[in-house]
């Protein structure tokens, strides 16, 4: 799939209906945070206190990539609701620093 098939996809009315669906199916709960806190709890581990909350989720992740496969795409259990922090950590991307000074 192209980058245009692939904006083409996300703003049609399918993607829309399906992410709402998605999103009701996960209580609009962020999966990856829950996870993270399941499985803190049951390893007894300690976790920050901002680290202690499910944050809402936002976004739908393809877990298998759209492009890759496109077949996926509608698929409920290739869809995963995450928070925008969740979501940029499975994608690799990372806020860069805007300065090394700390107060």
């Amino acid at each position: 799939m192209t980058d245009t098939e692939a904006k083409k996809f996300y703003d049609s009315k399918a993607w829309q209906t399906k992410r709402i669906e998605i999103l009701k199916r996960d209580r609009f709960e962020c999966q990856d945070c829950r996870a993270r806190i399941q499985k803190a709890v049951a390893e007894e581990k300690w976790l920050p206190e901002k680290e202690k909350k499910i944050a809402r989720a936002e976004q739908v992740h393809h877990i298998q990539e759209l492009k890759e496969h496109p077949e996926l795409a509608l698929d409920n259990d290739n869809l995963i609701s995450l928070c925008v922090r969740c979501h940029n950590i499975r994608h690799g991307r990372k806020k860069k620093l805007v300065s090394r000074e700390r107060w």
